[in-house]
């Protein structure tokens, strides 16, 4: 899995940056997801936004803490203790700067072992499409050559994200033209290796947890007439009695069950102990597809 964060202040467009960088790896034919995270929307306050890209699904969620790339459009938030652009990152990870500073005047800002890549996309975004809002098409075209998607994806990824924007044909290739500056621009530059990241950091061992019967988790009182042994059963009048065809594993029956008279079997369909089962007719009450019939005892 490679894993982007992205740092910027509202306004600069860090979430649609994140969004075309996992709309182009979407058309590369990868597992994406991205999300932004930030308080009140208001410009100028600091928000960050993360893009996961993989060959399997994806099965992490929440914010990115070990990044293999970086994106930061505003150099002040190196100093930004509510941004804080550089946690979790290694001599692995990349930081990709937007400033008008080389990298030697940025290094001593940061204590940042990795590569550190700047160019100011400010000047470019303006001088190619007179729109300071086309900063994110910049950005997020140069994170997706630095993780070496294709310029085509990249592209596909810039229509997609831009076609709800209201912009003109002209505004709309002048975005695309940007697009092919950067990465003309970024050819020379050093790609980003998510293997090494990977193997420094695996991911999470998931752990199946068994289906247990709900009586063992039941308070049960050990004294004669009030025990386990006490079959309910014999009370009932009717009895529900499940149709599989139109049940849908929802388990409303399961959880309402005041006896926990109703277990679930190897496929999860609800299972009804007639021992235990007092006709209470919870079951069938509150199952939203009357997958339980009443049949009266006889």
């Amino acid at each position: 899995m490679l894993r982007i964060r992205f740092h910027g202040r509202g306004g600069q467009g860090m979430k649609t940056a994140s969004r075309i960088v996992g709309s182009a790896a979407f058309e590369a034919g990868y597992t994406v997801q991205d999300s932004p995270v930030y308080g009140a929307e208001r410009r100028g306050a600091p928000i960050a936004a993360f893009t996961r890209m993989a060959r399997e699904p994806i099965l992490e969620r929440g914010a990115i803490s070990t990044p293999d790339l970086v994106v930061v459009a505003d150099d002040t938030l190196l100093t930004e203790p509510a941004s804080q652009p550089l946690s979790g990152c290694d001599r692995h990870s990349t930081l990709l700067m937007n400033t008008h500073h080389d990298e030697p005047d940025i290094r001593p800002l940061t204590s940042h072992e990795g590569p550190i890549l700047t160019t100011d996309f400010t000047t470019l975004a303006l001088k190619t499409t007179q729109n300071l809002a086309s900063l994110s098409t910049a950005l997020g075209a140069a994170a997706a050559s630095l993780i070496d998607l294709s310029l085509e994806s990249a592209l596909a990824g810039i229509d997609r994200e831009l076609e709800q924007a209201h912009l003109s044909a002209a505004q709309r290739e002048a975005n695309r033209e940007l697009a092919r500056e950067i990465y003309a621009l970024t050819q020379a530059w050093e790609r980003v290796d998510e293997r090494l990241h990977e193997a420094a950091m695996p991911g999470p061992e998931l752990v199946q947890v068994a289906f247990a019967p709900p009586a063992q988790a039941a308070p049960s009182i050990f004294a004669m007439g009030n025990s386990p042994e006490r079959r309910t059963g014999s009370w009932r009048q009717f009895r529900p009695v499940l149709q599989p065809e139109k049940c849908t594993r929802c388990w409303l029956c399961f959880v309402w069950c005041p006896e926990a008279a109703i277990t679930l079997d190897h496929d999860e369909y609800p299972v009804v102990d007639y021992d235990v089962s007092k006709g209470c007719l919870l079951c069938a009450h509150e199952c939203p597809t009357h997958a339980f019939s009443v049949e009266q005892e006889g």
